[in-house]
């Protein structure tokens, strides 16, 4: 309700502002995939179940995950969702103060980039119990073909040896390219520069995942 209420408030958009506000939606949507790419990446490699704050909820769930990718399909909605729509309903309660209404009024293409990376970032999950679903709703599936979500043949990537890729879970739109670029080890080696820690003191390894492999033969 509170990001269609600010999507709401856009209305009506002249010409630019619309290509301004479609751009926003965009590399919003492509940040929000990054962000998300960021949190796995950083769970899979850093820390573990002990870690502070963060290691017996956010660490233990992702690496729980690589043993068993298809226990989420158990979990229902608040399960997979309530943590990451709690957090952006709580970022759109704040965007919707006069204060951030009164300096975003003017500003369409910020307005838009931070609605959807909001958005789209608060599906991830979702989106990734989907691509592991061995037959989601056929609405869901004509999503995933669409490339508007994940898909299981994107993720499907993860979860092979080495399992050091394709991180990204609210659309895996930027996976290959990061892969490539070899970004996610850069980004290791920086951290290992500045702080002397190695990553991946766990080994991580995947139980096959059938659902995977449906989407890998379309």
């Amino acid at each position: 309700m509170l990001a269609a209420h600010h999507l709401a408030g856009w209305l009506p958009l002249g010409a630019v502002d619309a290509v301004l506000a479609l751009a926003g939606v965009i590399l919003g949507a492509l940040a929000a995939d990054l962000l998300t790419g960021v949190v796995h990446w950083a769970c899979d490699t850093w820390g573990d179940e002990h870690t502070r704050w963060v290691g017996p909820g956010l660490i233990r769930s992702f690496r729980e995950h690589h043993d068993a990718p298809r226990a989420m399909l158990a979990h229902d909605w608040i399960e997979v969702n309530g943590q990451s729509a709690a957090g952006a309903s709580a970022v759109f309660s704040l965007l919707a103060l006069p204060a951030a209404q009164d300096w975003l009024a003017d500003r369409v293409f910020v307005a838009a980039l931070a609605w959807s990376m909001l958005a789209a970032a608060s599906l991830a999950n979702q989106n990734h119990q989907w691509s592991h679903m061995p037959a989601p709703p056929r609405w869901v599936s004509a999503l995933q073909r669409a490339g508007l979500i994940l898909s299981p043949a994107r993720h499907a990537r993860h979860h092979r040896s080495p399992y050091t890729g394709a991180y990204c879970v609210t659309g895996g739109w930027l996976d290959r390219a990061l892969d490539a670029a070899g970004f996610w080890r850069a980004l290791e080696r920086a951290i290992t520069r500045a702080t002397g820690a190695m990553p991946r003191s766990e080994s991580l390894w995947s139980a096959p995942d059938r659902s995977t492999e449906r989407g890998a033969r379309r």
